[in-house]
């Protein structure tokens, strides 16, 4: 089988516990890319983060982010977006905001938050869950006028509500309520709400098929939830050895941790014998 597309993720994968690229790790996309092969980057983080890591690999194809959401080489020419429409999100901050909810929205640019009702929590800069950069937050008073006031479409709505049972019931709610928005569970205190048919997966589909390359032609290393659909579906799907169980199970083959430089050894076997792709 010739493969012609790499998808690498990049937290718990690509990059090591410490969030360190490894030489190994560079040296092995390198040699790859020698042999003709394409390398993205499939990533839960922002565009600037999964940016910084792409200049350092000197990868020069679009990178899929924000779960899938954004697929661009540049912040302003975007190739594919799966936002929540205005109109959409709008309605949904009015709902979230009856409930006494922590709620911030998120797009390639910045992050819009309610202000926290703990003056101690306020701060100009946050960092995103597994984004080590930082990550502009605005915050306001009522999040549904800010708007009402601002033409905004976002790739995902963070909501944090404490009360685990309060949660449950305001998940129920939205999934009777908006049947446009994919409601996902990230934590016991928290959900990410994203626009329906938003994931990797279907980022990863929408870029290969600009190139022409089918599913069977694409490998695609992952450890996360997030990564087992595309991990399953991909011609070669393969897991990292931290990865959850059915993450694992979903893939055909099982790597190194990120700390034992499991992507370097799995691309230098996957392409070792693999003439140049033309």
């Amino acid at each position: 089988m010739v493969y012609r597309l790499l998808a690498l993720d990049i937290d718990g994968t690509l990059l090591t516990s410490n969030n360190r690229l490894d030489r190994r790790t560079r040296d092995a996309i390198a040699y790859a890319r020698k042999k003709g092969i394409i390398v993205t980057l499939v990533s839960e983080r922002h565009f600037h983060a999964a940016a910084k890591v792409a200049r350092a690999l000197k990868l020069d194809q679009p990178l899929i982010t924000h779960n899938g959401a954004f697929v661009s080489s540049s912040i302003d020419h975007p190739v594919y977006t799966s936002k929540i429409d205005h109109s959409v999100l709008v309605q949904l901050t009015e709902f979230l905001e009856t409930y006494p909810c922590q709620i911030q929205i998120s797009h390639e640019r910045l992050s819009i938050s309610n202000r926290p009702r703990q003056k101690n929590l306020i701060a100009k800069m946050t960092i995103g869950m597994n984004e080590p950069l930082f990550y502009p937050v605005t915050y306001v008073d009522t999040l549904s006028q800010y708007l009402l006031e601002n033409y905004e479409g976002a790739t995902d709505v963070k909501v944090k509500l404490n009360d685990t049972a309060a949660l449950g019931e305001l998940e129920k709610a939205l999934n009777n309520y908006f049947p446009a928005i994919d409601i996902r569970r990230t934590a016991p205190t928290d959900l990410t709400l994203v626009r329906q048919g938003t994931s990797k997966f279907n980022g990863l589909l929408f870029f290969a098929g600009q190139l022409g390359i089918p599913l069977h032609e694409i490998v695609a290393v992952g450890d996360g939830p997030e990564d087992a659909e595309m991990i399953a579906k991909a011609g070669l799907g393969v897991a990292m050895r931290t990865a959850p169980a059915e993450v694992k199970t979903a893939a055909d083959w099982v790597t190194r941790s990120s700390d034992m430089d499991g992507v370097a050894y799995a691309v230098r076997e996957i392409f070792r014998k693999q003439l140049r792709v033309h």
